[in-house]
């Protein structure tokens, strides 16, 4: 008996409603009040099953998904999920075995990126899944992704071999060479492999670590404390809850699934101008390392995760997390210059450097270096103090601390043992927050009507800032009256009780630049910058780089310390415009290779910092332009390889592809190529591009065999029969001369078969080609 329609509709936009709203159980009532009038209505069940799956019904979500994919026998999303839920349930197998119905469903629809997404979760469940590897590698060569299929074919390989089958080994490892000329991992194993050795195991889809590196780290520090992970980071002091931001970083890293690798990406930005010509392992080393030492850091195998970790830097991992995380395992295990080393490379990111700062001050008190825990204390303070005020009041908070650290850093060793005891007892322990927070309350109260802002500074170790203060207040009077001379005798004489207060410095740069004194000006901006940066302080020293390249923008070394800056704070957009503008002047200055340089080091940190893949086609184009310009036509091809894979809708890069291969001699690559890029214009609704496309490349590379009889077909679809007639004459003509009689008889044949005025005449030329064979 059929159901009620109305009654159906109406419970669906309820349970629509209500899963719009979240409520997720009131949902679920509304659908299966619908399903009691169509109860094999896929729609309604597909619908159930996810609001169910969102209320943790597992098994009852996968009962639902398994009714719809019965119900719709050829849609793959119910099975998909049911997917899903079994990898939830633990119930590995039958998980695998969903995956690939749903991909064998994808593929039946043409969509072979949901297939691929399919068969790369098999391949991470189960590395020595052969079906699902040979697919992955086929699949990603027929889309052009040749990096992706060459490491597929070389996994085909190692589970071949391990089942005994050697020779097919080798074939998938030619395959992976043929596909990606002169890889040297593919060249490694083809030695291994005609050496009798075992070749290394089936490697993780790349980035397919991720969701798994995640949970572990989540569940590492949920077992750090009593409490949801959200609660329990503001329980712990700031060195703590750095180290969890830092390991949440980390594993976030495994998301970001590495482009295609080629030689031309290494160097880090640091190289470009320390002399370093060698190139980094490639970066699929640098996942596998850090996915290892993770899971051995969550597993509490300390001195393990310490290796794997330095594997992963030796490999060209180098961000702040990385360096913070390090610090920290070498300061559980007692090595403190270690730990200190890597402290220090991880100041420049905003959400570790607090951390970072604090353990330095610690590392610092316990060896008795007062000046130097006085010092990373007060900075560590600084930020915990920014968390407690206005953003339009940080600028007079830093400045206060900036002096604070001038004037009490040099002070006597008494003084300084206050500053660090009184820190280190202020920020230490579960209680940190709610002291800074109580601090900040009683010291606004008590400068209500005053104006400015206290740093919290001053109640624990009180300052002579005021001197300090006054003298800048009257150093910026005179410099707005145009006093100059004024103004810089106010600033000699202030540095006889701030010496090392920077903002001071900067005001006589300011003054000598005023002044026309402005070599000596910059030259002091340059001791500032580097000042700032070798203290940590990475944003200000950006800042002061930044001022100085507006003055020269060919000051190499102040550049190149600025991109390093910028990627240290996580700026990548900033940091890849100024590497790019680097690879500029290196251009302008006829540095050619250095321009090249710099500009892989830019691709390489636009997919380490996932900026997006506009970035990347940016720089690949620019590298690609840089090749064909010197003629190296095969580097070129594999810039432009890239771009494709990125971006298929990029005219150039597919046009480049076609004309390189030809230049090269690669007439079956070629030919390929021109095939995929014909296909897309024509499925992209650009079909009359197609013809002029072939009419172009046929000017350019005469008596070529696959333009002539590429543009005879198109000419012969278009109607244009006298065309096609003439370039099947011309193919034939080719072929003749080649020596390739059978594929001469069968152009004629095709002009034959358009019937043109003369056809007896080619009917002679055919009879006379059949005789000779």
């Amino acid at each position: 008996m059929a159901g009620r329609e109305d009654l159906f509709n109406e419970s669906m936009r309820l349970g629509h409603s209500a899963a719009w709203d979240l409520q997720w159980n009131r949902s679920i009532e509304f659908y299966r009040k619908a399903l009691a009038e169509f109860p094999n209505n896929p729609n309604a069940l597909n619908s159930l099953a996810l609001a169910l799956l969102e209320t943790g019904q597992l098994d009852d979500a996968l009962v639902a998904y398994q009714t719809a994919a019965k119900s719709t026998p050829d849609d793959p999303i119910p099975v998909e999920k049911s997917a899903e839920i079994y990898e939830r349930l633990g119930k590995i197998d039958k998980s695998i075995q969903a995956r690939e119905d749903s991909a064998d469903m994808y593929i039946r629809r043409k969509d072979a990126g949901k297939a691929v997404d399919n068969w790369r979760h098999i391949a991470r469940l189960d590395p020595e899944n052969l079906a699902a590897r040979s697919r992955l590698a086929l699949t990603y060569e027929r889309l052009g992704r040749t990096r992706d299929s060459a490491l597929e074919y070389l996994s085909v390989a190692s589970i071949l071999q391990k089942g005994g089958k050697t020779d097919r080994a080798k074939e998938a490892i030619q395959r992976s060479l043929a596909i990606f000329p002169g890889d040297s991992e593919a060249t490694q194993y083809l030695r291994l492999l005609n050496q009798g050795k075992e070749l290394p195991g089936p490697t993780q889809p790349r980035g397919g670590t991720a969701p798994l590196r995640m949970a572990q780290v989540q569940e590492f520090l949920r077992d750090e404390g009593d409490g949801p992970i959200e609660e329990d980071e503001q329980l712990k002091d700031p060195e703590a809850a750095a180290q969890g931001e830092a390991l949440t970083i980390l594993a976030g890293i495994l998301f970001e699934e590495p482009k295609d690798d080629t030689k031309e990406q290494g160097l880090g930005m640091s190289d470009i101008t320390s002399g370093h010509t060698g190139e980094l392992q490639p970066s699929t080393a640098i996942f596998r390392y850090l996915a290892e030492a993770i899971d051995l850091q969550t597993r509490g195998h300390t001195e393990q995760a310490i290796k794997e970790f330095s594997r992963a830097m030796d490999s060209g991992l180098n961000h702040p997390a990385a360096h913070y995380n390090l610090a920290l395992l070498y300061k559980e295990v007692g090595n403190t210059a270690e730990a200190r080393k890597h402290l220090i490379g991880s100041l420049g990111h905003p959400s570790l450097a607090m951390g970072a700062n604090l353990t330095l001050g610690r590392l610092a008190n316990d060896k008795g270096d007062l000046p130097e825990a006085a010092r990373y204390l007060l900075q560590a303070l600084k930020l915990a103090d920014g968390l407690t005020v206005e953003k339009g009041q940080s600028n007079d908070l830093n400045q206060y601390y900036e002096t604070l650290l001038a004037t009490q850093t040099e002070g006597d060793k008494k003084e300084l043992e206050q500053i660090v005891s009184n820190t280190l007892e202020f920020l230490s322990g579960p209680e940190w927050l709610r002291r800074l927070k109580e601090a900040r309350e009683e010291l606004e109260k008590e400068g209500q009507g005053e104006g400015g802002v206290v740093p919290i500074a001053e109640m624990l170790a009180v300052g002579d800032t005021d001197k300090v203060l006054q003298s800048m207040k009257r150093i910026d009077r005179l410099m707005d009256q145009g006093l100059h001379s004024s103004a810089m005798e106010e600033a000699l004489l202030a540095l006889d009780y701030a010496p090392t207060y920077l903002t001071l410095h900067r005001r006589i740069a300011d003054i000598q630049i005023a002044s026309g004194r402005t070599e000596a000006g910059y030259l002091k901006l340059s001791l500032i910058a580097e000042t700032h940066r070798v203290r940590g302080e990475s944003a200000q020293a950006a800042e002061v780089y930044m001022k100085i390249l507006q003055h020269s923008p060919v000051d190499l070394p102040a550049r190149t310390r600025l991109i390093e800056l910028l990627v240290q704070q996580d700026r990548g957009d900033e940091a890849l415009n100024q590497s790019l503008e680097l690879a500029e002047i290196y251009q302008d200055m006829a540095e050619i290779d250095l321009a090249r340089k710099t500009l892989a080091n830019s691709l390489r940190l636009s997919q380490q910092m996932s900026t997006g893949n506009g970035w990347s086609l940016r720089i690949l184009h620019r590298m690609g332009d840089i090749d064909l310009s010197r003629l190296d036509q095969r580097r070129a091809l594999r810039v432009f390889e890239q771009i494709r894979s990125l971006d298929p809708s990029d005219d150039k890069a597919r046009k480049s592809l076609i004309d390189l291969n030809l230049r090269i001699g690669q007439e079956d690559q070629a030919a390929k190529e021109l095939d995929s890029y014909l296909e897309f214009l024509v499925d992209s609704g650009r079909g009359a591009e197609a013809l002029n496309l072939l009419e172009e490349m046929a000017r350019e590379h005469p008596g070529r065999q696959a333009l002539h009889a590429r543009l005879a077909e198109a000419y012969k679809a278009a109607g244009r029969t006298a065309d096609a007639i003439a370039q099947y004459d011309a193919l034939g003509e080719i072929q003749l001369d080649a020596g390739q009689n059978d594929d001469a008889v069968r152009s004629i044949q095709a002009i034959i078969d358009l019937n043109p005025p003369d056809v007896e005449g080619y009917h002679e030329v055919l009879k006379n080609l059949r005789e000779n064979r």
